[in-house]
């Protein structure tokens, strides 16, 4: 088989219109891939305990995990955690100041998947626009954040959503967090980051090297600016048919929409027709 390791986004990728659900035939297409021996890992935005429904229990051709954008790596079997890369407290500070400067609202997520938000921040969310699987995730996971963002430290936080991100005011908050994380540009209104020596292409490349692999051993699938550099790099970036501009760009090829069973056509296209 030419691709050894099966990187898989979530949402927009392996899930279809339902965030709990996978796009159709992706299950089956993942069970062919891992009996035919490749190792099949699913690299996402989400943190351990806000994975959806359909890794309920966790489906025996998943092996890996790659959560948080590339902050974590755990077994999918085991649970055990691989690798971690948090914020540290000054970065953490650095973060804040410069979503203060600009006033946007901040979630900060540590590695036991709590949301930790200002009141101010929770309320803008709850009264917001976005969508009800997001909201439901702060209502199960939003903790209170009554304290510097810095105290947070101990807690091990792995990724800060802002999900409200003027377009004008994006340069001038990337300058004012310099070299303190990774931005990524994860949709409309909205980024993510990580700390600096996290994302999918870091945490991937990471799990590739453990298993005896390299990058180009990698088949990779992702819609969204988080997965643009695992794209590139990947021996094979496929982007999803209703990927972001920058996502495609990146990639070698592009499949279908999620919704209408292009990750699963992927699979079996570029890794599976090869073995037949």
């Amino acid at each position: 088989m030419r691709y050894k390791l099966l990187a898989l986004d979530l949402d927009g990728t392996a899930l279809g219109s339902d965030p709990d659900r996978f796009s159709p035939g992706l299950a089956e297409a993942a069970v062919e891939a891992a009996a035919k021996g490749c190792i099949v890992a699913v690299a996402t935005g989400r943190p351990a305990k806000c994975l959806p429904a359909a890794l309920d229990p966790v489906p025996g051709w998943l092996q890996w995990l790659v959560l948080c954008d590339g902050a974590e790596v755990r077994n999918a079997q085991t649970n055990a955690c691989l690798w971690r890369r948090a914020f540290s407290a000054a970065s953490l500070a650095q973060v804040e100041a410069a979503a203060r400067m600009y006033d946007i609202p901040a979630e900060y997520v540590d590695c036991d998947s709590r949301y930790h938000m200002t009141a101010v921040t929770r309320h803008r969310i709850e009264t917001s626009g976005l969508g009800a699987f997001h909201k439901g995730v702060v209502a199960r996971q939003g903790c209170l954040l009554d304290a510097p963002a810095a105290s947070l430290a101990g807690q091990e936080v792995l990724k800060v959503n802002m999900p409200f991100v003027p377009q004008e005011v994006r340069p001038g908050f990337a300058a004012a967090v310099k070299d303190a994380a990774l931005i990524m540009d994860c949709g409309p209104g909205g980024l993510e980051l990580t700390a600096p020596g996290a994302g999918k292409l870091s945490a991937v490349q990471f799990l590739a090297q453990t298993l005896g692999f390299s990058i180009q051993d990698v088949m990779a699938l992702g819609d969204s600016g988080n997965d643009v550099a695992l794209l590139a790099a990947a021996g094979l970036g496929v982007a999803m048919g209703n990927a972001q501009a920058e996502a495609i760009a990146a990639a070698r090829a592009v499949t279908g929409r999620n919704t209408e069973g292009g990750a699963a056509d992927a699979i079996r296209r570029w890794l599976l027709e090869e073995t037949r």
